[in-house]
């Protein structure tokens, strides 16, 4: 195990086991984790580890190695407008323009994972991807995604078999980036009232000719719970 792997093991072990507390959701009997979820949770975290050493080398002959053998997988990237079905696809997906560099560098981090078993040899996981990249000829840019994966034990590995990246809406993405990084200018906070204007416009300009009269059909309707 080499130094990278240990220490994003440690990272992500250790962000694994304090994210039970924190869980965003109602704590209460029924929603308690089961030793047997929390140590698939440990299982997927150190793959996860081992997943991100190789793709932040762009090692993807490994990263593919990791994704099961069956020949359909399903991967949902969030700069792609439809999703990827098939080896081929996703082949194309690692390597779209052969013998030509479209990145420069990408450092992925994977925390706050949780899992379930559907099968004893399915499970699926959500967690979250932290990400720096840099694209050739571009700046470098940060961004993060919700992520939720179908997981398969071959020959004793658990191995990938789906993967949807799963981003907030624009509004919400956007009023969390700025309250993370608030405007400290005028130039900035003008910037600001522009993009969250714009995200508006955008939004509101694409609602469906008929939904008025959804709306009216359904103005005293009563939420059952």
């Amino acid at each position: 195990m080499d130094q990278a792997r240990i220490i994003i093991t440690i990272a992500l072990l250790t962000v694994s086991a304090g994210s039970y507390a924190e869980f965003h959701f109602q704590r209460n009997a029924q929603d308690e984790v089961s030793e047997a979820d929390q140590q698939l949770a440990t299982e997927i975290t150190a793959f996860l580890a081992d997943y991100a050493v190789a793709y932040n080398n762009q090692d993807y002959r490994t990263v593919k190695g990791m994704w099961s053998g069956d020949g359909n997988p399903i991967y949902m990237a969030e700069e792609v407008p439809f999703p990827l079905y098939g080896k081929e696809r996703l082949d194309n997906y690692f390597n779209p323009i052969p013998g030509r560099r479209i990145l420069d560098v990408i450092y992925n981090e994977y925390s706050e994972v949780r899992a379930k078993y559907l099968t004893p040899d399915v499970a699926v996981a959500t967690y979250r991807l932290d990400y720096d990249i840099k694209l050739v000829g571009m700046a470098p840019a940060n961004g993060w995604d919700r992520v939720m994966a179908v997981f398969v034990k071959e020959d004793g590995n658990w191995k990938l078999t789906a993967y949807t990246e799963a981003p907030m809406g624009p509004a919400t993405m956007v009023r969390r980036m700025m309250k993370e990084t608030p405007a400290t200018t005028d130039e900035e906070k003008a910037a600001y009232r522009t993009t969250k204007t714009t995200i508006k416009k955008l939004t509101e300009a694409t609602v469906s000719e008929d939904f008025d009269a959804f709306l009216a059909e359904r103005k005293d309707l009563e939420p059952t719970h």
